[in-house]
């Protein structure tokens, strides 16, 4: 298993094994004054080999500020099937998307962390982002 991408949007949904982004891949919000409620998601791809399949694996996203510290957390699982017509050995992509509404106390760095799998086939991906105080207009 390896989680193939991970990334934040506006909003981001999977339709019949398709990903649909609206304002996908940003990594600075910029809000005049904080707290701030920010609309986001995160959209995760796994890629689940052959041996992996008809297992459960579980996937846990977490959003945390610079200092570790847990703002929210989605935990999941996914078990990809094996299809009848799937060549032996072929990998699955395996994807997810979750929409949250987040509220941020204060400007400076954040990050989204995904973790698939348990043990030592664990995967890690992280996705910094940046809440920054919007400058005034003159």
């Amino acid at each position: 298993m390896e989680i193939q991408y991970a990334l934040i949007a506006d909003h981001a949904e999977i339709v019949s094994g398709k990903l649909y982004l609206m304002g996908g891949g940003w990594d600075h919000f910029n809000a005049r004054e904080a707290p701030v409620q920010l609309r986001m998601a995160v959209a995760v791809g796994i890629r689940v080999g052959w041996e992996e399949t008809n297992l459960r694996h579980q996937v846990d996203i977490f959003i945390e500020d610079d200092d570790g510290k847990e703002l929210a957390r989605v935990n999941g699982a996914m078990q990809v099937g094996r299809p009848s017509n799937l060549p032996p050995g072929s990998t699955q992509l395996s994807q997810m998307a979750v929409n949250l509404p987040l509220r941020v106390e204060s400007f400076g760095g954040y990050r989204v962390r995904v973790v698939a799998g348990e043990g030592a086939g664990v995967q890690t991906s992280i996705v910094p982002f940046r809440v920054a105080q919007k400058a005034e207009q003159a």
